[in-house]
């Protein structure tokens, strides 16, 4: 299959390009993935013309690319790259005859995150039905994407719409353990603490490229089967909000105290996918 990845040079693209090492691969970026062999056409998600050349004769994309929450930038340029970007992105696929665009969105889309401290979730465990209520450019941007995305279902596209929880890079360990940001990176600590491990990550993605059973227009959570918090999930949210989570499962955080506040229950059920991990209190096993 004749594949296009954006980001590919970012720091999730590497466990995908890994994960359809066995596919024909183009990166689309604005410079060559490090330690990758690959074809690579250069283009800004911001140029549309650089783009449409760029997925000429090819069959699926992979859109991971955008700018990173961690990543100090101002707002103007975030909106300008997620939302202008990814239009671009999905009418340059439409209009060089690709099939199926994977976009990575994330779960910042629901709003329950440090820019709205005093709004809880609706429900326990949070799937793909629960509210999105996003206040700040980041979170805005990757709902825009996701409308973005349904829209050109719409016409035609095939469109699957992947929301990693808080990817655990290695780097990334010891700030979940309480530590410092990574240097060059400003990631504001998860008030869910729902996190994926990056080669889990990587496998939805590819699971999704080769889905056989396209059935519209769907969206995914990605999250691992824990938190990264020692700390039951449910009584941490109830002191974090000041206020108890209404339980739609009681029976999961009874048998499982800790138990991701994300359901990946659909992404399971559609693309036969499950995390592998889980957290000890410093690191990922």
């Amino acid at each position: 299959m004749r594949i296009a990845i954006t980001g590919a040079s970012g720091r999730l693209g590497s466990y995908v390009l890994r994960a359809l090492a066995d596919h024909e691969l183009r990166v689309v970026d604005l410079a060559p993935p490090d330690g990758h062999q690959v074809d690579f056409r250069m283009a800004d998600l911001r140029a549309f013309d650089a783009l449409h050349a760029a997925l000429q004769g090819i069959e699926v994309v992979v859109h991971l690319g955008g700018i990173d929450r961690s990543v100090a930038i101002d707002d103007a340029a975030t909106m300008q790259v997620n939302v202008i970007g990814t239009w671009n992105l999905f009418e340059a696929s439409r209009c060089a005859g690709v099939r199926r665009v994977i976009h990575c969105s994330s779960n910042s889309v629901t709003g329950l995150d440090q820019t709205n401290p005093t709004m809880p979730p609706c429900y326990l465990p949070i799937d793909e039905d629960h509210p999105l209520r996003p206040t700040d450019a980041y979170a805005l941007s990757k709902l825009g994407g996701e409308q973005i995305a349904a829209s050109f279902a719409r016409r035609g596209l095939e469109v699957l719409v992947l929301r990693p929880c808080f990817i655990a890079f290695p780097e990334q360990v010891a700030f979940m353990a309480g530590g410092a940001n990574p240097s060059g990176r400003d990631e504001p600590m998860s008030y869910l603490c729902a996190y994926v491990g990056p080669e889990d990550c990587a496998r939805a993605f590819a699971a999704a490229v080769t889905l056989a059973d396209y059935a519209g227009c769907e969206t995914l959570f990605l999250a691992a089967t824990d938190a990264f918090s020692m700390q039951g999930t449910v009584a941490r949210l109830k002191a974090l909000y000041g206020a108890p989570i209404p339980l739609r499962d009681p029976s999961l955080y009874a048998g499982s105290p800790r138990a991701s506040p994300i359901s990946s229950a659909r992404a399971k059920a559609r693309l036969g996918w499950a995390a592998t991990t889980c957290w000890t209190g410093d690191r990922i096993v």
